[in-house]
């Protein structure tokens, strides 16, 4: 295969365009995250919150064994806000309890009509029985939309001041490497057109 100055320039333009182009997608993702872990950062540390409703969703981490096998405990769950119309025998909801402080993650087994409300009797899958009280709507978050297995241990690690700085920081520093290591092949290649090396040939082996 002939190689010449011309066709190789040719390559590190189209190279060029779709580092540009893979640069432009991901730049946008970049910033957002970076302000999403800021945003995080910033309801646990300044605010002091560990209620974190992002666009309607929440994320918890399985504390206890009352709904083994199906969540584990350190499992991440992401729920979302469900309308009350919706919710049904069967959904596993994330609701507050009495306190106002702590959340509990079980499975409506029943729907009744008390005092004029509707009110959900709940049951962890791997209880003997059910939840002590009704809970009313105003106490559900939401329900689940997904788990991850095992997560929520290594989130909850990570979440923290230091954490998110660091993680912040490689997310930064990473990006300026790759933007440093295209400018200098850029002035690379910019030297050689610069000094106009001649063509040359180069057979490849078949």
């Amino acid at each position: 295969m002939l190689y010449t100055n011309e066709n190789i320039k040719k390559k590190l333009n189209n190279k060029e365009k779709r580092r540009k182009i893979l640069k432009i997608i991901i730049a946008p993702f970049i910033i957002a995250f970076l302000i999403l872990i800021s945003y995080i950062g910033y309801l646990k540390y300044i605010k002091k919150t560990n209620d974190i409703n992002l666009f309607g969703y929440r994320q918890y981490m399985v504390l206890t064994g009352s709904m083994e096998p199906n969540y584990n405990i350190g499992d991440l769950i992401v729920i979302k806000e469900k309308p009350q119309e919706d919710i049904k025998v069967g959904d596993i909801v994330n609701y507050v309890t009495d306190n106002g402080k702590d959340t509990i993650t079980h499975r409506v087994i029943e729907i009744v009509e008390q005092n004029g409300q509707t009110m959900y009797k709940t049951k962890g899958d791997n209880n003997s029985s059910s939840d002590p009280n009704l809970v009313n709507y105003s106490q559900i978050q939401g329900t689940i939309v997904f788990k991850i297995n095992k997560l929520g241990a290594i989130i909850t690690e990570f979440l923290t001041g230091v954490g998110i700085f660091v993680i912040a920081m490689l997310i930064v520093i990473s990006y300026i490497h790759s933007s440093r290591k295209e400018e200098k092949r850029i002035a690379r290649e910019d030297a050689r057109r610069l000094y106009n090396i001649p063509k040359y040939e180069k057979e490849e082996n078949v």
